[in-house]
């Protein structure tokens, strides 16, 4: 099954879902900062999803701020990022991965790509695929959990 992760759209979201469709996913997870943009994916690819709310997302919604969920036979843990204080580290992230039994860590927040096995749990940052920081390119990834690959989408410039 072919994983769409993506998170910090700002409001950036119909060349993302474009792609999407494009490279044939089965399940979207959106990581948060405007969520909104989620649901609209959603519609547009007509393909399941699954959102947490970011720090950016003002609006009174639904979506939980973190969610674990199984995908594939895989156990996700899905959140934002900014209440366990990504910038500083993942220690905070790590240590609620471990204790729900978390494979893989699903974050956003920072706005950079960034890939990291743990003790066993595979930690995942998308970057954003709209306002990339610090000189990263804009993305997205895509996860397949029949072989347990990721694979970073580098989105055209507009």
């Amino acid at each position: 099954m072919k994983v769409g992760i993506i998170s910090d759209t700002h409001g950036s979201y119909k060349q993302v879902a474009k792609s999407l469709l494009l490279h044939k996913v089965d399940v979207i997870i959106h990581l948060g900062d405007f969520s909104d943009d989620g649901r609209d994916i959603g519609k547009i690819t007509q393909k399941p999803i699954y959102l947490v709310r970011g720090n950016n997302d003002y609006v009174v919604t639904d979506e939980p701020s973190e969610l674990f969920i199984n995908i594939g036979g895989i156990d996700f843990f899905i959140t934002h990022g900014h209440k366990y204080n990504v910038y500083s580290g993942l220690t905070n992230l790590k240590f609620r991965a471990i204790t729900a039994g978390a494979q893989v860590v699903l974050f956003g927040h920072t706005h950079v790509y960034f890939k990291e096995v743990t003790e066993n749990i595979l930690f995942l940052n998308p970057g954003s695929p709209s306002y990339p920081r610090f000189g990263d390119d804009k993305g997205y990834v895509i996860f397949d959990t029949e072989n347990l690959k990721t694979k970073r989408i580098i989105m055209e410039e507009d």
